[in-house]
């Protein structure tokens, strides 16, 4: 069976470190087993809207503002229409949280609840 997955962290590419080296291997690793897969991160700086990585993975950047160390200040209200657009436009069937101090995932996460999605949360200090 083939799913959609979105991998969700406030943590990934330019950034550099475990969680973000983690979920790009993890989405080629899935892509390769013929699964279609997203990553949701927020903006770093000129990096906004939709980038492509290889083997086709598809990055949007969100324009959601960071708070602390890279991470976005939970509201669960401000991202939430751009959440649910892009998981219902992309056909979302799992949504993959990924890090225990990224808001974005939990907020993800919780979005994705609400509209009937399987979740994963990977928690990695």
């Amino acid at each position: 069976m083939v799913y959609n997955i979105c991998m969700v962290s406030d943590f990934f590419y330019p950034n550099v470190g475990g969680v973000e080296e983690h979920i790009f291997n993890l989405s080629q690793c899935l892509i390769q087993r013929g699964h279609k897969v997203i990553v949701l991160t927020h903006a770093y700086k000129d990096r906004v809207g939709i980038r492509y990585m290889t083997n086709g993975l598809k990055v949007y950047y969100c324009p959601i503002r960071t708070f602390y160390n890279q991470s976005i200040l939970p509201t669960m209200v401000c991202s939430m229409p751009l959440v649910r657009h892009i998981l219902l436009r992309e056909q979302i069937a799992i949504v993959h949280g990924h890090s225990a101090f990224s808001a974005l995932a939990h907020e993800t996460m919780m979005i994705a609840r609400l509209l009937g999605l399987k979740v994963i949360i990977h928690l990695v200090s």
